[in-house]
């Protein structure tokens, strides 16, 4: 497990191998959800890439969405904003 959380910014953030542990899912998963900007901007850390803690609902919500009711990862931000 690579739990680990950072302030930056007065905010709260977890690296993209964190996230993965959170929801046990593969780290290039959430690498993926990243690059799509499905993440927000984050923040380079230490050659990794942290995102915001408050971030972690829409992960779950992403992951509900494409593993568990089929919908592309691409077609996802559609559904996040209705």
């Amino acid at each position: 497990m690579s739990a680990r959380a950072l302030v930056i910014h007065g905010e709260v953030h977890l690296t993209l191998a964190s996230v993965a542990d959170c929801f046990a899912v593969e780290v290039e998963w959430v690498e993926r959800v990243y690059a799509l900007g499905l993440l927000g901007p984050g923040e380079r850390v230490d050659g990794s890439v942290a995102v915001a803690a408050g971030l972690l609902d829409r992960v779950a919500e992403v992951l509900r969405l494409s593993r568990y009711h089929g919908v592309a990862l691409e077609s996802v931000e559609v559904f996040l904003h209705e």
